[in-house]
């Protein structure tokens, strides 16, 4: 029995049909579609308001009207009757709560908040619809197919158990997602078919991204939130980490800030990756921004293929376009500059086998960890004809609330940089994308100003902003 017939009790008639109830709603008017059910017989429909006896033979009742004075009455009726009742958004008159339910084939995810907060639990329902999407449905569907046939395959319950488990958090998925069911039970069979005193591993490389935790990737956060062990680096939100389960391993693998502590040798953390695998866990190697852009990605993977563990590449968001877009700067703009390079500060403080003539033609040059090489790659930048004119910005923690810009130009950023004392990591991006940067003039008069001014090549001229484009 539903006692309204505006949109919320539309929904809820929507989803006891559903679920293969009869409804009967009572209500002297209401929506269109709750008309059409009741002319086709879809639903009984009683046109008028609620009176005492009309839960009488209900299996359930919902209240959802805007009448706490009829909810009230329909309370005190169910109360007599043993009728359970869901008042909407009356928490004073409900003797159950209506959970927020995400269906993807054969998989329910429901979702309450004690009747606290509805619009809440919709959205975390909307969250868990992004994770459990048709590929989870359709994998379920093909481990309930295969479920009798393990079970006869593999007749101990703890074996079969772990079974299901290196199943699940196996690349299985994978093949699923690309639509390959074929090469899903191939690789099922594998599994099966692997020896049970030989636990398969796996490592995942997963870009963290830039430092906003949130701009990890949905497949990354979803790999990560399955981990057995996570090896990190500094530069991973620490709210990042703490997406693992609390039964994770977490093992921190890189540079304490300010340069304290050399860091874990890279032979060590590849020896540390194929250790854990072996153990037959699911290791994720979080690292910040995207595994291969400066990110020895390419060497770990090496290691592991060459220990016979399997690895998996989950890209990220890369700090070269994240960061400088936080701060309102486009590496590329069709006006200004149609290419873009983006080298690391380690190449700029010794020896390098990089071509700075190039470079310094180059358009727009991004400059990854080049902090404290600043008045190096400036100087060399000078010296192969750059134009001391050229506009230069350097945003440290970059799409962190703590964000900070300093702009001026490539013969004065390395000065200004170091006024505002800014602390690593920091990006530099050098070109004349940086005057069309249209956040700084966003969040300043004095970026307005400056937006269209032009800089000499010796004023030590600068400007800081903070929080750019948060």
């Amino acid at each position: 029995m539903v006692i309204g017939g505006g949109t919320v009790a539309e929904q809820k008639v929507l989803g006891l049909l559903t679920a293969g109830a009869h409804v009967t709603v009572v209500s002297p008017e209401t929506t269109l579609r709750l008309a059409d059910l009741a002319a086709s017989g879809g639903i009984d429909l009683r046109r008028r308001s609620y009176r005492a006896g009309d839960l009488a033979g209900a299996w359930l009742a919902i209240a959802a009207t805007d009448d706490r004075t009829a909810n009230a009455a329909v309370w005190a009726e169910a109360e007599r009757l043993g009728v359970p009742l869901n008042a909407v958004d009356d928490l004073d008159h409900c003797s159950f709560i209506a959970p927020a339910i995400h269906r993807e084939g054969d998989i329910t995810v429901a979702v309450s908040t004690s009747g606290k907060s509805p619009a809440l639990a919709a959205r975390l329902r909307q969250r868990a619809a992004r994770l459990v999407g048709p590929a989870e449905a359709r994998l379920c569907e093909l481990l309930g197919e295969l479920r009798p046939e393990l079970a006869a395959r593999v007749p101990d319950t703890r074996a079969r158990t772990a079974l299901w488990y290196r199943i699940i958090d196996s690349d299985v998925i994978e093949f699923v997602r690309r639509g390959d069911m074929e090469g899903a039970r191939e690789r099922i069979e594998d599994l099966v078919k692997q020896p049970p005193d030989i636990e398969p591993g796996i490592v995942h490389l997963v870009g963290a991204g830039p430092g906003d935790p949130g701009l990890i990737t949905a497949k990354g956060l979803a790999i990560l939130r399955s981990a057995d062990v996570v090896v990190y680096d500094r530069l991973v939100a620490p709210s990042l980490v703490a997406e693992a389960p609390p039964a994770a391993e977490r093992v921190f693998v890189g540079k304490r800030a300010h340069g304290r502590g050399a860091g874990v040798e890279q032979a060590d953390i590849n020896a540390l990756l194929v250790d854990r695998a072996r153990d037959g866990r699911m290791v994720v190697r979080l690292k910040g921004g995207d595994p291969f852009v400066f990110g020895r990605g390419a060497e770990e993977c090496e290691a592991l293929r060459a220990a016979g563990v399997p690895v998996h590449v989950v890209p990220g968001v890369t700090s070269a376009t994240a960061v400088p877009a936080a701060a309102g700067i486009p590496v590329t703009d069709r006006r200004l500059a149609s290419a873009f390079a983006v080298v690391t500060g380690h190449e700029c403080d010794g020896p390098s086998d990089l071509d700075w003539e190039a470079l310094a033609r180059m358009p727009t040059l991004v400059l990854l960890m080049g902090l404290s090489a600043l008045p190096e790659a400036t100087a060399r930048l000078l010296a192969h004809g750059a134009d001391p004119d050229t506009h230069a910005a350097v945003i440290a923690s970059g799409t962190l609330p703590a964000q900070q810009t300093v702009v001026g130009t490539l013969a004065t950023i390395a000065v200004v940089a170091a006024e505002a004392c800014l602390e690593p990591p920091a990006t530099v991006v050098v070109g004349e994308v940086v005057r069309a940067a249209g956040a700084l003039s966003d969040h300043t008069a004095a970026g307005a100003a400056w937006a269209g001014a032009s800089v000499a090549a010796g004023d030590a001229w600068g400007a800081t902003f903070r929080n750019n484009g948060r």
